[in-house]
């Protein structure tokens, strides 16, 4: 399965993007900095927000987005690598009052240089929202597969985090129930790819399976939730 239609199968998975979407909301503002838009999955929910600038490094999932998206006001894109050294002359000199990084991180070699130029990017008091995979004893053929160089522990996201100069202001835990999944696709099953059938079925039962969290406040859960402000 290629990457591109891994990526038309998630924005698919509607309820699922829903409650993910809830979870990140709060925290934005009005001028965005989407950092690996992918093909626009969560793009349209953040315009209506505010201003989008998004940035992705496959030029042929940019060609998608604009595709699915079409001309809006307010939406620039742009074909970067925001995980380079050197910032993409497009973005210096800007600054935004929140960036959104979601399922991104993990894909970059050199995240503390990344953490710390977002910060650079950011007005002062403005928010990083991160979501990220959890747990390094849960990496394996999925994330190899995917181009992930890491999963990471709460602990260890929110140090890097204050290195780069931020301070935590939000730190969660969610999609219990997916850990059962990635751990027997990935690492009993040796899977490369989650089947998409699978991928349909836990759509359908998302909100059930996220109530539930919201009931017992997930102790764990395969994807981390954290947000840093800018002093």
């Amino acid at each position: 399965m290629t990457t591109l239609i891994r990526l038309e199968t998630l924005s698919a998975a509607a309820r699922f993007n829903e409650e993910v979407w809830a979870k990140v909301e709060p925290f934005l503002g009005e001028e965005i900095l989407e950092v690996g838009m992918g093909i626009g999955i969560f793009t349209e929910k953040l315009l209506g927000r505010g201003k989008v600038f998004g940035v992705e490094i496959v030029p042929e999932f940019v060609e998608e987005a604009r595709r699915r998206l079409g001309v809006r006001p307010g939406l620039e894109s742009l074909v970067a690598d925001i995980g380079g050294a050197v910032l993409p002359d497009s973005l210096r000199g800007r600054t935004f009052d929140t960036i959104v990084c979601m399922n991104v991180l993990e894909h970059i070699e050199d995240d503390q240089g990344t953490l710390s130029r977002f910060l650079a990017l950011l007005k002062p008091g403005g928010k990083l929202v991160l979501v990220v995979p959890a747990y390094r004893c849960l990496y394996n053929p999925l994330d190899a597969h995917d181009g992930h160089f890491r999963r990471y522990e709460r602990a260890e996201l929110k140090e890097k985090l204050e290195t780069a100069g931020f301070s935590v202001v939000h730190e969660s835990r969610f999609n219990l129930f997916g850990i059962v999944g990635w751990f027997v696709n990935g690492t009993i099953l040796r899977r490369k790819d989650l089947p998409a059938g699978q991928m349909g079925l836990f759509n359908k039962v998302a909100p059930l399976l996220f109530w539930i969290e919201h009931l017992v406040g997930p102790p764990m859960g395969l994807s981390l939730l954290a947000v840093g402000a800018k002093p």
